[in-house]
């Protein structure tokens, strides 16, 4: 059970410190976005779930020039540097601050939801997905990124040798997420991925890296029995990260990167109640 307070808290202070430590969740950016020149998609509206500072937002924009682009972020702090950003964004661009979970957006009014190293942060994936589904036109496209279960493995496993606590943040399955996709009957999920590593000198500077972007993960029971980690059981986390070492010298920290599409399917495919779907064409649509 994630703390979306203490979650939103940890983003909001992020706000100043994100662009300079987000090295991964740029890169995640930038390929999704590379991925959307291999789409046949042409939006007059897309809705930027997660958009942070405004790197994805700025991206988009390049992309899709004529396109309005609606940037959205749980953290206002967030949202507020977009308009710090130089060169300034397009006038196309406006922005809301909402859950993803509950999208403050009207029905069938956005052609492209997209959104990067996101959706790892909302406690119900599935309510995420209808809730795009829900805003999106029919033939309209969703394309995401999201965390798997082997990220940070190997600051998972330091921190199991130091005690039993949930220091990192638990990442769903790709078939999971991909299951999801269908049970909220969108169509041609495809759901791939691919393992990002970063590498860094120091165990506390990867720790330092997820502070700066808001990124800790903060769950209900850390809140609760809480209180700064001591010295000991800090230096024992990082002799056991040591055992991670590469030969360059460097330690890595790796990303199991998602990447989603999927499809509103248009208004004559109707869903029946067991899951199945049923498809109504006219009969003067008959060849």
């Amino acid at each position: 059970m994630l703390n979306k307070q203490l979650i939103s808290k940890d983003f909001s202070k992020a706000a100043d410190t994100y662009d300079a430590a987000a090295i991964v969740q740029q890169e995640i950016c930038n390929r999704a976005i590379e991925r959307l020149q291999m789409l046949k998609v042409d939006p007059n509206t897309i809705l930027d779930i997660g958009s942070g500072t405004g790197k994805s937002t700025r991206g988009l924009q390049k992309q899709f020039p004529n396109a309005h682009v609606i940037s959205s972020d749980v953290a206002l702090p967030m949202l507020m540097q977009l308009n710090q950003m130089q060169p300034p964004l397009q006038q196309v661009a406006s922005t809301i601050c909402c859950d993803a979970e509950q999208i403050s957006i009207k029905d069938g009014s956005v052609d492209l939801v997209f959104s990067t190293s996101t959706f790892q942060w909302c406690e119900d994936l599935q309510q995420v997905f209808a809730e795009c589904w829900r805003v999106l036109k029919p033939e309209g496209v969703l394309v995401f990124t999201t965390f798997g279960p082997d990220t940070l493995l190997e600051l998972r496993h330091s921190w199991a040798q130091v005690d039993q606590q949930e220091h990192v943040h638990s990442f769903l399955d790709m078939h999971h997420i991909g299951d999801l996709l269908l049970a909220c009957h969108y169509g041609d999920p495809v759901v791939d991925m691919e393992v990002i590593t970063i590498e860094y000198r120091k165990a506390r500077h990867l720790l330092r890296d997820l502070k700066d972007t808001g990124s800790r993960g903060k769950f209900v029971a850390e809140s609760v029995s809480g209180g700064l980690t001591g010295k000991g059981k800090f230096q024992r986390f990082e002799d056991a990260y040591e055992q991670y070492r590469l030969k360059n010298g460097l330690l890595p920290a790796s990303y199991e990167v998602i990447y989603g599409y999927a499809r509103k399917l248009p208004s004559k495919f109707k869903h029946m109640a067991s899951g199945e779907t049923e498809i109504h064409i006219p009969l003067d649509e008959i060849k």
